[in-house]
């Protein structure tokens, strides 16, 4: 099972990997370059959908990347470690927000943009959007989870 999870975490980055993005410049927020990307103080530290599961997912963010979290264990390679293109949006006291390309098995390419809301100093909600067929942001509550 364990080795099914970083197959599949490896298609996706690999997947990710040579898709291109076009970034707008009608945006109005601030955009970053992937070597500056830096998540705020508050959400560095690992973030769970259940803490008291072994099955638990999310997010683990450090101060210049991050990391998925699958069946209760961190991934090891980090999306900007792997050259994984990543867009930063918006990094305040109370949101965070990123946007990366990706490409379905068809050759479908796309956008899925993140955006993290801090509730408490210990939950936070997903939510974003997406533009392929074969991916989609899932709209979800975090835990801050101190053990990983």
């Amino acid at each position: 099972m364990k080795k099914m999870i970083y197959v599949l975490v490896i298609s996706f980055l690999s997947f990710t990997l040579f898709s291109c993005a076009k970034k707008s410049d009608t945006s109005s927020t601030t955009t970053t370059s992937e070597s500056s990307f830096a998540p705020p103080s508050w959400i560095h530290g690992a973030w769970v959908d259940n803490v008291s599961s072994s099955t638990k997912g999310g997010w683990k963010f450090a101060s210049s990347d991050m990391y998925m979290i699958a069946n209760g264990e961190v991934i090891e390679i980090g999306y900007v470690a792997a050259g994984v293109v990543t867009e930063h949006l918006t990094s305040t006291e109370s949101e965070f927000s990123f946007a990366t390309p990706g490409t379905c098995g068809s050759g479908e390419s796309g956008i899925l943009t993140y955006v993290f809301t801090k509730e408490t100093t210990s939950t936070m909600n997903q939510t974003g959007s997406d533009n392929l067929s074969c991916a989609s942001v899932p709209d979800v509550s975090y835990t801050k989870d101190t053990s990983l």
